[in-house]
């Protein structure tokens, strides 16, 4: 009897194995998308993996008999690449050759990334929805391209906000920004300015449904009027016209015209429409409640998102000016202040602040984000469309960016 249960057992596993195996199959998880951005100096690349499993990484040194260059490699624990993940993406920006995706044994995905050389590197993972998250560091500065956005080879239209290396393709024609060289002077020659939000991305709406994005086009315009009048420096808007840019683009778009300054314009928002005033921030990690709030709602995450960033925030803020950014901040904030007082009552001082924003993540100069008004507030709103309330915001940033000019410069005479 003993003999007939234990053959019927047998039996009945010969005949499971196969759907055994099946399910075994179907729960690997997928890695489904590889995507990459590139900066002056660095690469990120970031897996796409459908569950939450473990990885391993390690650096494999060049080879100079084969001829082959190092490499770093990914191996990612119960996975398989999904069917319609290139095996070969090209990237070539002088960091990062190519990334190839490969299946060293069953159930283990590999990704190896060709290095130009071998330089600092850091693997990360984050979570809901799971990806692997590659910086790759470069001694040499990456190839320059006419439009600097982030690159797949899976579907676009996913949102990664945390990752700060998608934004989906803009809307009409990319915008083409002419790069002028350099010409060694000291001083402040070259200025990004940008229209935050822009096309499908409008920003806050204001209760009587004016746009954030349109609101911060128009004073981007006035603010390049005046700079280029006032200090002559020559200005570039990230966008000149209602356009979507992810927020990586628009950094990258001012360090690749090798700008003094950056400066993003917006309008707050909160969900008290009492509240009212301006605010002036640099890049940091957030020192208050409110700061963490405005910096979740600019980069369009959760606040729990957020505290993911910031574990991370310090290594990727390497190379950022944050005492100059921080003086930039301040006379811009002691400016609008100043001039909006003397011509509008209940101009209330919210003081320089600092957050983890992505627009100013990346930045290699300084750069500062202003948060002219409250839209959200109905006194406030009117005053942003208001033309006259624009002109005299944009002058006074102006102003405060020529104080932090001659300042500049008095200490490069030093």
């Amino acid at each position: 009897m003993q003999k007939l249960k234990l053959f019927s057992v047998l039996l009945s596993l010969l005949v499971l194995m196969p759907f055994l195996g099946l399910a075994e199959a179907r729960s690997l998880a997928q890695v489904e998308g590889l995507r990459f951005w590139t900066n002056p100096g660095y690469t990120r690349v970031v897996l796409d993996v459908s569950r939450e499993t473990d990885y391993r990484f390690a650096t494999l040194p060049a080879d100079t008999k084969s001829g082959v260059g190092p490499r770093l490699y990914v191996d990612i624990s119960s996975s398989e690449r999904a069917a319609d993940l290139n095996s070969v993406v090209n990237v070539r920006d002088g960091v990062v050759k190519k990334v190839r995706t490969g299946t060293p044994q069953p159930g283990t995905t590999r990704v190896v990334f060709d290095l130009a050389a071998l330089g600092e590197h850091k693997v990360f993972h984050l979570s809901d929805p799971f990806r692997i998250v590659v910086d790759v560091g470069g001694s040499g500065q990456a190839v320059p391209r006419d439009n600097p956005t982030a690159s797949a080879s899976s579907p676009a239209g996913k949102d990664d906000g945390i990752a700060a290396v998608l934004g989906s393709a803009p809307e009409s024609a990319p915008l083409r920004v002419r790069l002028p060289s350099g010409d060694g002077r000291p001083g402040l020659r070259r200025i990004v300015v940008d229209p935050g939000h822009g096309g499908k991305d409008p920003g806050a709406v204001g209760p009587n449904g004016v746009l954030e994005k349109d609101v911060n086009l128009a004073m981007a315009k006035l603010l390049k009027q005046y700079l280029e009048k006032e200090l002559g420096v020559e200005v570039i808007l990230t966008r000149d016209r209602d356009i979507y840019l992810p927020l990586q683009e628009r950094t990258a778009i001012a360090n690749r015209a090798e700008a003094d300054l950056f400066i993003s314009l917006h309008a707050n928002a909160s969900n008290d429409r009492r509240a009212y005033g301006t605010e002036t921030y640099f890049l940091n990690l957030a020192r208050s409640e409110q700061a963490a709030a405005v910096a979740a709602r600019e980069n369009g995450m959760t606040l729990k998102e957020l505290g993911d960033l910031e574990a991370i925030l310090f290594d990727l803020m390497a190379n950022s000016k944050i005492n100059e950014s921080s003086r930039l901040a301040t006379e811009i904030q002691k400016a609008l202040v100043a001039d909006l007082s003397r011509n509008y009552s209940n101009v209330r001082d919210l003081g320089v602040r600092q957050g983890p924003f992505f627009v100013l993540l990346g930045a290699t100069m300084p750069s500062v984000l202003v948060e002219v008004a409250f839209i959200s507030n109905p006194r406030e709103e009117a005053l942003l469309i208001d033309r006259r309330f624009q002109e005299r915001s944009a002058q006074a940033i102006a102003r405060a960016v020529r104080n932090y000019g001659v300042a500049l410069n008095l200490l490069a005479q030093r």
